[in-house]
């Protein structure tokens, strides 16, 4: 079994095991530094359960990883410090600017939060100023972030029909869809439509 990549580490993943399409494409490429997002949710109730799993924002050689975190509604999102010296974790809902907590995260131990409404939000360090990322809150049940150059794949949703929102730092490059998937498809969401 291969390593998860750093962008799919962080991302929901369904709690059982479901057969479902392969789901590829291209999205916009990363824009000032931040991967694009991409979110499925599934026309209909909602089949796929929020995930027991935190997800984790790390603090390594000064710099947050992942650059772009995507967790549910809900989902418990775990603050760390991989490095040696003290870190803040300021977040603000990027919409209003309104702080949303602004912690110290020393080097061991994590700061627990959950987001519970939906949006983009801005993580910073008070203490490095040059440390930024974002946190993306969604009640999609699918989503995955690009790889640097925009490619992507999801290999564990279900047929049908789909509300697809492209995330990205530009605003000229997101992007909100209806697709119907019914078999492995490959999708370019490039081109805001």
């Amino acid at each position: 079994m291969t390593e998860p990549t750093e962008e799919r580490r962080n991302v929901p993943r369904t709690a059982t095991n479901v057969e479902g399409v392969i789901v590829k494409g291209l999205a916009p490429p990363v824009a000032g530094g931040f991967h694009s997002a991409i979110l499925f949710e599934q026309d209909g109730p909602q089949e796929k359960p929020l995930s027991t799993a935190t997800v984790t924002m790390d603090q390594r050689g000064l710099v947050f990883v992942p650059g772009l975190l995507v967790a549910r509604v809900g989902q418990e999102v775990a603050f760390t410090n991989g490095d040696d010296v003290l870190h803040n974790v300021h977040v603000t809902n990027a919409a209003t600017l309104e702080t949303i907590f602004n912690v110290a995260t020393p080097s061991k131990g994590a700061y627990l939060h959950i987001f519970e409404s939906v949006g983009t939000y801005s993580v910073s360090c008070d203490v490095h100023p040059a440390m930024a990322a974002y946190i993306l809150i969604t009640e999609a049940e699918y989503a995955v972030v690009a790889q640097r150059g925009g490619q992507f794949t999801s290999s564990d949703m279900p047929p049908g029909r789909y509300t697809v929102r492209v995330w990205n730092v530009d605003p000229k490059l997101r992007s909100v869809r209806k697709i119907d998937i019914t078999k492995d498809a490959e999708l370019n969401l490039v081109t805001p439509e």
